[in-house]
């Protein structure tokens, strides 16, 4: 049996507020929560705060298919560095994510090389109704706009056979990226008016990706969908687009200065923070490669927003944790006796300036390089193993 540790000195995120308590941790779980407690070995975390281990319910890790631009040792890294003790890991790859076999292969590539918890969105195909049931997937994503891949639906009655033959969490990329940005919108906002149409009839719970503007967050919010957006749509716009060249494209692209201060002022309407990860290697892009790296740039963004006093500490923490748990049914998300020992300790005062070469992601670049920001992950426990220490690796 492993000895008991204990996380002490903190300011702990417990119960919704931030409080001076200890955590003690045995094996895999929290054990007790209070003041004044010690274990066999102590974690002093004075001047930091305690908070569950995030959770990114977006990320692309290329495997497999794709292991030169990033893999589950890099990747699960890099979600660690930036704080994050679970990531949930989309179908698109070059080889999809599309029967029980593959996501049964890809769940056991991950177990072998991935540092932080790691499950998976199964990928929904015009024929392949019944195979996430049988995979036991615990979510679908479904494409109903064309993005990196050929994953995505073609005929029209495909999407309600999905609805009729699955039951767990539907997260959709519903997304247009044809004609200019109204246009693009538009398309966006009546493909989720759509899946909220089969929402209702069927009675299903449906999550939408990447919300780059207000108007197809109004969309979601009229049918009770949940959602997420990404950083990057609320720290760059198009103008940043044209100044990063073939670095800054995206999917769905970057929005117009306007669009992007709308989305902002109405970000607490949005359910989750999500990184949408998705790393190519400089030459990629230079070939024309759609994405950007994010788990380890994201909780240091929206922190800026705190400081900047826009948000509160509370709202980001639960926007990046125990949201994004309730959504997709995780037992993750909260600090609580009996719970994950998934933890993050962060230095809020911890400032540092985003340097491409210095990143553990495999793609070794960012949109923001060269931003200070302020607020970092210093330590990071999964299931109770303290795997990144003052801000390095074990």
């Amino acid at each position: 049996m492993r000895d008991l540790f204990c996380i002490k000195n903190g300011l702990v995120f417990f119960e919704g507020e931030f409080r001076e308590l200890d955590i003690l941790i045995e094996e895999d779980r929290i054990t007790k929560i209070g003041k004044r407690l010690s274990g066999d070995e102590n974690y002093d975390a004075k001047g930091c705060i305690v908070v569950p281990g995030l959770i990114d319910p977006h990320v692309h890790l290329r495997e497999p298919g794709a292991e030169y631009k990033e893999d589950f040792f890099t990747g699960s890294r890099a979600a660690v560095a930036g704080g994050f003790t679970t990531v949930i890991d989309m179908p698109n790859n070059p080889i999809p994510t599309v029967n029980a076999n593959r996501f049964n292969e890809k769940i056991a590539l991950a177990r072998k090389k991935a540092v932080c918890n790691v499950l998976f969105h199964f990928g929904g195909t015009d024929n392949n109704q019944g195979e996430a049931k049988k995979a036991n997937a615990i979510s679908m994503k479904i494409y109903l706009g064309k993005t990196t891949g050929e994953l995505f639906l073609r005929k029209p009655d495909s999407l309600e056979r999905h609805f009729q033959t699955f039951d767990g969490v539907f997260v959709f990329h519903a997304s247009a990226s044809e004609g200019n940005e109204r246009e693009q919108i538009k398309k966006t906002v009546e493909n989720i008016m759509a899946v909220g149409t089969l929402k209702k009839k069927y009675e299903r719970k449906c999550h939408i990706a990447h919300i780059s503007s207000v108007e197809e967050l109004d969309a979601a919010k009229n049918f009770d969908l949940s959602t997420e957006t990404a950083p990057h749509y609320l720290f760059l716009s198009s103008k940043d687009a044209e100044k990063l060249g073939k670095l800054g494209t995206v999917y769905p692209n970057l929005r117009s200065e306007d669009e992007r201060r709308e989305l902002l002022a109405n970000l607490q309407r949005i359910d989750c923070i999500a990184t949408d990860h998705a790393p190519h290697t400089m030459e990629d892009k230079e070939k024309g490669a759609h994405g950007f790296p994010g788990l380890e740039t994201s909780l240091s963004l929206m922190l800026k927003l705190y400081w900047e006093r826009t948000l509160s500490l509370e709202w980001i923490i639960n926007a990046m944790s125990k949201n994004v748990a309730s959504i997709f049914g995780l037992n993750e998300g909260e600090i609580k006796i009996g719970g994950n020992a998934n933890l993050s300790i962060i230095d809020l005062k911890k400032e540092w300036r985003v340097v491409g070469n210095e990143l553990y992601t495999k793609c070794k670049w960012s949109p923001f390089e060269g931003w200070l920001l302020k607020g970092k992950a210093k330590s990071v426990f999964v299931k109770g193993n303290l795997v990144y220490d003052d801000y390095s690796f074990l």
